[in-house]
């Protein structure tokens, strides 16, 4: 399950700095600052960093660090760290989900498990994380987020394990905790990294559900866009080929009685329907008869409304913080929903 392709490709503009508060701090200074890292790297993870880094992505998760970390009124060069550890650590998550997924491609270019194969991949994505920590453990002004830092890890870890600890399809339930696992924890981090000690407080905890809610949306509309592709190209959606998480696969095996559960089940090879699997296609049919699409979308329009209620009720500095991220997500479903 990747948290990065196509309907998030639109966050690609430099948010601006957080309102009432200019700063000479520019997101390039981020990009600039994690490609400084590879002169603690040796060859060959050196050469596999710098084809990663190719294409940056959208920096999502540094554009929030970096407005979060302007709120907190630290020095440029401590936000600059800031951001650059956080995108660094998520880097690190997917070059680890490439080795996990068996994906050739990333971000339109071969993955680095493809280019350079599975066991420097493994070990490039290693030390991306121990790159995250020598950011934050050379500043004196960010020391203190290094524990929120390593819980995020554990998180993470824990969310990707738990993809991989079943042979069936998951629930809907399952889908939303595999999800929040994978997602929730990088994705809330560049707020709440820079407070541990409020990690508790009633702001902190409207925080983390508002990331929880927001991250299976921004998933579910990744999935929803799958399913669609699938159907204009009549042929059968990429997720349902490899057999990989999907909102809307979700709700259909849900749905689905105990027997064909198990049918479905064991429809795998693998991780992923065989080559020419007759079965392939009869499943594909019957997810586009039922009303699982269209059930999806409801759930996806009850979360973006939660969401919204929950960004009401924040502070005006975290809803400044949020603002572009919030705007972005619910003109991605609006435009999703004209389609």
């Amino acid at each position: 399950m990747d948290t990065s392709n196509a309907i998030d490709s639109q966050f690609s503009k430099k948010l601006a700095p957080s309102r009432g508060r200019p700063s000479p701090v520019r997101i390039d200074s981020v990009s600039q600052e994690i490609i400084h890292c590879r002169s603690h790297l040796e060859e060959p993870l050196r050469s596999a960093f710098d084809h990663h880094f190719k294409k940056s992505g959208k920096l999502l998760r540094a554009n929030l660090a970096l407005r979060a970390a302007q709120a907190s009124d630290l020095k440029s060069q401590s936000c600059i760290r800031w951001a650059a550890s956080v995108e660094l650590l998520h880097n690190a998550s997917l070059v680890h989900d490439d080795v996990c997924d068996d994906d050739s491609d990333r971000r339109g270019i071969t993955s680095v498990s493809e280019m350079y194969g599975r066991e420097i991949a493994i070990c490039l994505g290693d030390a991306m994380i121990a790159l995250s920590s020598l950011l934050l453990a050379q500043d004196f002004a960010l020391q203190h987020t290094l524990t929120a830092h390593n819980l995020a890890i554990l998180k993470l870890s824990a969310g990707q394990a738990a993809e991989f600890s079943t042979l069936s399809y998951p629930t809907w339930a399952a889908y939303e905790k595999l999800v929040e696992g994978k997602t929730t924890p990088l994705i809330s981090l560049p707020l709440l990294g820079l407070n541990p000690i409020g990690q508790n407080s009633s702001e902190s905890r409207l925080i983390t559900q508002y990331f929880s809610d927001t991250s299976i949306a921004f998933q579910i509309m990744n999935d929803i866009q799958n399913i669609d592709q699938g159907k204009q190209l009549a042929s059968p959606a990429s997720d349902l080929r490899e057999l990989r998480p999907n909102a809307v696969i979700a709700k259909f095996y849900e749905g689905l009685p105990d027997l064909e559960k198990k049918l479905f089940t064991r429809s795998k090879s693998g991780k992923k329907f065989a080559e020419n699997d007759t079965r392939l296609n009869f499943w594909w049919e019957q997810i586009l008869l039922s009303d699982s699409l269209a059930t999806t979308r409801q759930l996806l329009g009850d979360k973006l409304s939660r969401s919204q209620r929950i960004f009401s009720a924040l502070s005006n500095k975290n809803k400044d913080i949020l603002q572009p991220f919030d705007h972005w997500l619910r003109k991605s479903y609006t435009n999703l929903s004209s389609q």
